[in-house]
């Protein structure tokens, strides 16, 4: 929630005095985020206005105020608005309006969702003020929503853009980004526009830092010393490049103008402890924890260390151990029928055996590499490019432009209304094109992130074994649903709904 416009006074009751009784509610639904869009023509002053001539000039009934002050459009999550819909699955209201589809939501699907799937379930008919958008045109109502959903969204990302600029450009000269809480350590000094040292934080924070690197405490031990609320506070401390005179915004660092509290070489030498430590804390990765089920009897399988000395129990029965110091072993969940975690075992006479998770992981590891090579081969033999569309569609655009030109400046000259008319078509069909454009123009994107994928996928079987474990582990997860492991095969199931199984592939036992 940002911070509320100016109060205004309106001459319809508002959603909350709404009562059981009120029925065929005509619902006249405003929102402002920031004050800047108040002063830029956006204001809750300037959108009751105009809903207000609208409802004068055709007589609406029944009209209650629904008014979200200070929430973004990026969500659904705005008081008003969901009181409304609300009410509009309860069928009691019948016409919304608003000032511009934008302040029903900054994105397509908001917009698209509410008209098509609240507005159509509710049999309530809608309107926007500004845009002319009246549901009950519906000539034109179908494409209209779909361009100017469209505009509404590209309006966004433009602001969103320039905000993002902005805020690249102030790192780069080397001020803090701002909003939110200053780092501990600092505070924010508008009248210098930058960060300024606070003594006493500055003072822990040294504190942190020196004694991280000498004693070999650790973060909570450091945090109860130093006076601090937790391990998380000191972490947080440790690994911000801001207390070495730095600036770090979306992945880049830049000078800073503000003052450094500790020297690059403390800094450094606490960045190497947390690496070292943070090796030490991860254990063992395990390629396929959490994808492993049982062919027999439907159970979670697990990994285990299986030692020389020891010897198993199950059901009763005394097993050897398998012989090999510390090997892994892949085994059902219903192995262990005194588990504590009871919800996990499925059948306590499962006949599935003890497997080596090594043999296990080297066929899933198969089994994926063809699939890579398959697809990624597939793919590329499929048309990937929408330029030819898109140059297409523009050329189009250009000449039908070229033609509303003319007959403009016919007009102009003649001033004969047929002319006027012809124009008004062409103008209609250039908006058309506009939408095809800006469709092609989605597209693009959705298949550039379609090569990458493919790219990612066809070369795997080349970066495979220059990938540390956890990389690995991911890559298996983002591919694979699930691997069913039984006596003699595994089935690997396939996220992708074109391959949805490999073909089963031998796995070596061990009992």
């Amino acid at each position: 929630m940002k911070e509320k416009s100016k109060k205004i006074t309106f001459d319809y009751p508002l959603y909350d005095e709404i009562t059981d009784e009120d029925d065929e509610i005509t619902a006249a639904y405003l929102r402002v985020s920031t004050d800047t869009q108040a002063q830029e023509g956006y204001g809750l002053d300037v959108q009751y206005a105009a809903i207000k001539r609208y409802v004068e000039a055709y007589d609406v009934k029944n009209v209650f105020i629904f008014a979200d002050d200070g929430y973004t459009g990026m969500n659904e999550v705005r008081p008003a608005f969901s009181a409304m819909s609300k009410l509009m699955k309860e069928g009691r209201v019948k016409f919304v309006i608003t000032y511009s589809l934008d302040r029903i939501g900054r994105t397509q699907m908001i917009i698209l969702r509410f008209l098509k799937e609240q507005c159509e379930a509710a049999k309530c008919d809608f309107y926007a003020v500004k845009d002319n958008v009246d549901s009950r045109s519906r000539q034109t109502y179908g494409i209209l929503i779909s361009i100017l959903s469209i505009f509404a969204e590209f309006d966004h990302d433009a602001i969103i853009s320039k905000l993002t600029s902005g805020r690249i450009q102030r790192a780069k000269e080397g001020f803090w980004k701002g909003g939110g809480k200053p780092p501990y350590g600092y505070r924010y000094s508008k009248k210098e526009g930058e960060l300024v040292v606070c003594e006493e934080e500055a003072e822990k924070v040294k504190k942190v830092f020196d004694i991280y690197t000498t004693s070999g405490f650790s973060p909570k031990k450091i945090a109860d010393i130093v006076g601090l609320s937790s391990d998380k506070a000191v972490f947080n401390i440790l690994k911000n490049r801001i207390y070495i005179g730095e600036v770090f915004y979306r992945g880049e660092s830049y000078k800073g103008r503000h003052k450094s509290i500790i020297d690059s070489e403390t800094f450094e030498s606490a960045q190497e402890i947390l690496r070292e430590k943070s090796v030490k804390r991860s254990g063992s990765v395990y390629l396929l924890s959490s994808l492993l089920e049982c062919g027999e009897c439907g159970a979670k399988m697990r990994y285990m260390k299986w030692g020389r000395k020891g010897r198993q129990i199950k059901n009763g029965r005394e097993k050897n151990a398998a012989k090999g110091d510390g090997e892994l072993r892949i085994l059902c969940y219903s192995y262990f029928p005194n588990s504590t975690k009871k919800y996990l075992v499925k059948s306590e006479n499962c006949p599935n055996v003890i497997f080596d998770a090594e043999a296990i992981e080297a066929a899933v590891i198969e089994s994926v590499m063809r699939f890579a090579v398959e697809y990624g081969e597939e793919r590329e033999r499929k048309e990937l490019s929408a330029d030819d569309i898109t140059e297409g569609l523009k050329a189009k655009k250009d000449k039908l432009a070229a033609e509303y030109s003319r007959l403009v400046n016919a007009y102009r000259k003649l001033g004969d209304e047929e002319l006027l008319e012809q124009a008004a078509t062409i103008k209609r069909k250039i908006r058309r094109l506009e939408k095809d454009i800006a469709d092609e123009a989605e597209k693009k994107t959705l298949l550039k992130n379609e090569r990458k994928k493919i790219e990612i996928i066809r070369t795997l079987p080349d970066t495979w074994d220059k990938m540390d474990d956890r990389t690995k582990q991911r890559i298996i997860r983002g591919l694979v649903e699930k691997v069913v492991v039984t006596k003699g095969k595994i089935d690997v199931h396939l996220r992708s709904s074109a391959y949805d199984k490999i073909p089963e592939v031998s796995a070596e036992k061990k009992e």
